[in-house]
């Protein structure tokens, strides 16, 4: 990473972006009075914190790149042809060298590393002022920005490093975990991975006391206030989403004696407070359907451009050109025509206006009704509770217990049971395919499974040929022409 994008996310973090990159290039000796002035009380560390999850949810990351826009569309989630106004044609047909490729790797990669940056200056500033936050704040706040680092960490070694399964040694990304200018050194994947579950036990040590256990997520309706040591905790990093990125980083690993503990803790210790959704909450309501299944985030995002990205990328009012869509074709073979999923009718929809005759992404459009649909409006999923059910599925020895987690969610999608003769690792896939359109999971499932094969998004039949050139996102130039 460059000095200049360094030294930037370490003055933008130190007050929770009070100042701007362009005014100050170095660390001047005043920017001391000014850390001990914000960090003087709870206050300064709490905005902080909050900066740095609003910041994750800018475009770059999972406010488009990381969740509906750049992953999805490498997963071949969307009908792109060779005449899109975009450059996604190329990021579809991963031409990772091609110059209109770069400007995306760039921005990932610096936007992400800049996250992690400000959460290790935040880290910092806990232990530089130490006593100004009381024990109980300090532990949740630590806890947070511990598993913060390791969530960004865990997606860029998905994009950017190689296909674990199979070359799990090959450099990969740098693990950062101090706010200076010094440059780290490419990790082995296998060294990254260990950093990040250490980065995660600790972060769940400090969670031990998370509200969350004991009383929920706590969602509220319409407060001007809110205070997420108690309230919202579905909108951060709580005990319960770090339990289940745990176990999504273990089966990552291949590690499915450790990734089924963590998810049978989170059914069984989250399932009450994440209640599965229903038809009437996902259709039913018509001026404020809850499409992305709010009540079953385990972890969202606030995004605050989530309807200028729709705007801009799905609403039926953008040209064929530049729409994301899926193909019709795919679309019902991936839904397999069963119009009583939850996931189909309610997200994809023919609009019954304009010149569009194919069905139409709605996931992420906003509501009529916006006062009702207050807690889930700008939220984007993160961890789900119907992902520990898949992980658990897939790494049950015993097949009628996992045939049963799978058919959990298909009752709770709309769906019948499936008899024990189908082939479970073929119908987890097709789960995925259902379940995470538009949330960037489906690519990093590939990538996972090492599939030798994926449907090709841009026509109803064929598909890719997949290998470590088509899976492994190269480094940007700003990394590379550095080192």
């Amino acid at each position: 990473m460059k000095r200049s994008l360094r030294i930037c996310a370490i003055i933008t973090s130190l007050s929770a972006g009070l100042f701007s990159c362009n005014k100050y290039l170095d660390v001047k000796p005043e920017d001391q009075f000014v850390e001990s002035a914000v960090y003087a009380s709870e206050k300064g560390f709490i905005n902080h914190l909050n900066g740095i999850y609003l910041d994750m949810g800018q475009g770059a990351l999972y406010g488009g790149d990381l969740t509906f826009t750049l992953v999805s569309i490498l997963g071949q989630e969307y009908n792109i042809s060779s005449n899109s106004s975009h450059n996604w044609y190329q990021h579809a047909n991963y031409a990772y060298a091609n110059s209109l490729v770069e400007p995306a790797k760039e921005e990932v990669w610096s936007k992400a590393y800049e996250v992690i940056m400000s959460t290790n200056n935040l880290l910092e500033n806990m232990d530089k002022f130490a006593g100004v936050l009381k024990p109980f704040r300090d532990s949740i706040i630590r806890g947070e920005a511990l598993a913060i680092r390791a969530y960004m960490h865990f997606d860029l070694l998905r994009l950017y490093g190689p296909v674990y399964v199979s070359d799990s040694l090959s450099k990969s990304i740098p693990y950062v975990t101090h706010a200076d200018i010094n440059t780290r050194p490419l990790l082995s994947a296998n060294n990254v991975m260990d950093s990040i579950l250490a980065d995660l036990d600790h972060a769940e040590r400090c969670l031990k006391t998370d509200p969350v256990i004991s009383g929920g997520p706590m969602r509220i309706h319409g407060a001007e206030e809110v205070d997420f040591f108690y309230q919202q905790r579905n909108g951060r990093l709580n005990y319960y989403a770090v339990k289940a990125l745990k176990a999504r980083i273990l089966l990552y690993r291949g590690d499915k004696t450790g990734a089924l503990a963590q998810a049978g803790v989170v059914i069984e210790g989250a399932g009450p407070w994440f209640p599965w959704t229903t038809l009437k909450k996902a259709s039913g309501n018509a001026d404020f359907p809850d499409r992305t299944f709010s009540t079953e985030h385990l972890f969202d995002i606030y995004c605050p451009k989530l309807y200028q990205s729709y705007s801009a990328n799905f609403s039926p009012d953008v040209s064929d050109r530049a729409i994301l869509a899926a193909h019709p074709t795919r679309l019902t073979a991936a839904f397999e025509g069963l119009e009583s999923d939850y996931r189909y009718n309610p997200s994809w929809i023919i609009p019954s206006v304009g010149d569009k005759t194919y069905r139409c992404f709605y996931k992420y459009a906003d509501v009529t009704n916006k006062d009702s649909a207050d807690m889930f409006r700008y939220r984007v999923p993160m961890l789900r509770l119907s992902e520990m059910y898949y992980i658990a599925a897939e790494c049950e020895t015993d097949p009628v217990k996992a045939l049963e987690y799978l058919n959990t969610i298909r009752y709770n999608r709309g769906l019948t049971a499936l008899p024990e003769t189908v082939t479970l690792e073929t119908e987890i896939r097709k789960e995925y395919q259902k379940e995470f359109y538009g949330e960037g999971q489906l690519f990093f499932y590939y990538k996972r499974k090492n599939q030798a094969t994926i449907p090709k998004g841009g026509a109803g039949s064929g598909n890719f040929t997949m290998t470590a050139a088509t899976y492994v996102m190269p480094l940007p130039r700003s990394e590379t022409d550095y080192r």
